[in-house]
């Protein structure tokens, strides 16, 4: 590869990643508090890295925990109604904001409801990442059905 081939190589690699990270600012947000977590595991709990796989056990702690200090209720007061696998649709994850534009990719996930008393709240997510909670009136069901019970 001559020196000219390698300058236009790194201009090229350059413009791409420059792209990348303009563009990345208005796919995926959330408007709710949970959201930092969302993104950044590691600001839930000041446990978790961004690029570190968590379990699914962790996961389900995690969303019970943010639930028992979201509505004011101690954790044992909280029971899973429904957890499962699932096939997002796009980079909102079941859970788009109004005017927001998402990635449109299958996103392997998970689709959390908790409830408290009769009261159901939906926690949504990326498979080994934080979940986040997801108003009622925006959750959306998976893109390719129910998905897999996994508890």
């Amino acid at each position: 590869m001559n020196r000219n081939s390698k300058r236009l190589a790194k201009l090229s690699l350059y413009t791409l990643i420059f792209t990348s990270v303009a563009c990345q600012n208005g796919e995926i947000q959330q408007d709710d508090s949970f959201a930092d977590a969302a993104n950044n595991p590691s600001t839930m709990n000041g446990t978790q890295a961004m690029s570190a796989s968590i379990s699914m056990e962790q996961q389900f702690k995690n969303a019970v925990t943010d639930l028992a200090a979201r509505i004011g209720v101690a954790a044992d007061a909280i029971t899973v109604r429904e957890a499962r696998s699932v096939q997002w649709g796009s980079g909102a994850m079941g859970c788009p904001k109004p005017g927001m534009n998402y990635t449109q990719a299958i996103v392997p996930g998970v689709r959390l409801l908790l409830a408290v008393n009769e009261t159901i709240y939906y926690y949504h997510g990326r498979t080994g990442k934080s979940l986040f909670f997801c108003p009622a009136e925006r959750a959306k069901a998976p893109a390719f059905g129910p998905g897999q019970a996994i508890m």
